[in-house]
């Protein structure tokens, strides 16, 4: 290993990978527009191989479109995924200014940089907990930022969400008002794109799970198309998805310590 280090006594990832071959394969959303991953893993060396995982379709934006329209009946809003912050925008940019304005004066809570900045992008709001990577995290910056019993606080989620989060809340008496706004689905071309990988010889050393229903979703198909696991090296984006993992008996080589590019590469240093 020491032969593949610089002068500086850093990995150079590009020898590395190309010596060995390796191929890291990124399960995620194919809606999703961050290119961060694929290019920072390349500027590293790295071949990385996007594997489009899951789709969305939004829901029940009448109803939603009713409680955005009254900020006033609300403390605030929680984005879990930037797939919420997108459901929200399309009902959202339609409001009058004054109601932009009102939930610009609510505190919004965010998991993860890739949250906050879709909120900044899609609605120009300043949000809290970024900083948090999961439900768990976030769940004190809420409690600690609101009050007991005050209004409750908007919470669009998905059909595939947790409970952990409403669980935490509730149990130090935070009120909150979940809507589900998207649905989430294996997506079409998964089991196709995953096919033309493995006739392509592309096979992964290493393969990165974004979600626990990308691992729901992933692990059938892969089984069906008949890819051999075996040496693979599973990596979670976080502690979800590392459950995820865990449930289905995969034994994880690696849980990235911040869902980015930065916290991806973090683990692959220790592994390749």
């Amino acid at each position: 290993m020491n032969m593949l280090r610089d002068a500086h006594g850093h990995i150079d990832f590009r020898t590395l990978l190309y010596s060995t071959m390796s191929i890291i394969w990124l399960l995620k959303s194919s809606e999703d527009s961050d290119s961060r991953y694929v290019d920072t893993l390349q500027r590293s060396g790295m071949t990385a191989v996007t594997v489009p995982v899951l789709t969305f379709t939004f829901c029940n934006q009448d109803t939603f479109k009713a409680a955005l329209e009254k900020p006033q009946d609300h403390s605030g809003i929680i984005f879990t995924s930037q797939r919420a912050v997108e459901a929200v925008s399309q009902i959202y940019s339609k409001m009058p200014a004054a109601h932009h304005h009102t939930w610009s004066e609510k505190k919004v809570f965010v998991i993860g940089d890739a949250t906050q900045r879709a909120v900044q992008t899609h609605l120009k709001l300043s949000c809290i907990g970024q900083e948090s990577g999961n439900a768990k995290q976030l769940a004190p910056i809420i409690i600690r930022e609101t009050k007991a019993f005050d209004k409750p606080l908007l919470y669009p989620c998905g059909n595939l969400g947790r409970d952990e989060l409403p669980r935490l809340l509730a149990q130090e008496d935070r009120d909150f008002r979940a809507l589900t706004t998207y649905q989430t689905s294996q997506h079409p071309q998964l089991k196709q794109c995953i096919q033309n990988l493995k006739s392509s010889g592309k096979l992964p050393k290493v393969m990165v799970f974004f979600s626990p229903s990308g691992v729901n979703f992933t692990l059938p198909v892969l089984e069906s198309v008949g890819v051999n696991i075996i040496g693979v090296k599973f990596v979670a984006i976080g502690p979800t998805t590392n459950t995820a993992l865990v449930e289905h008996n995969i034994p994880v080589s690696g849980v990235c310590p911040t869902p980015t590019p930065e916290g991806v590469i973090h683990v692959l240093t220790s592994l390749l």
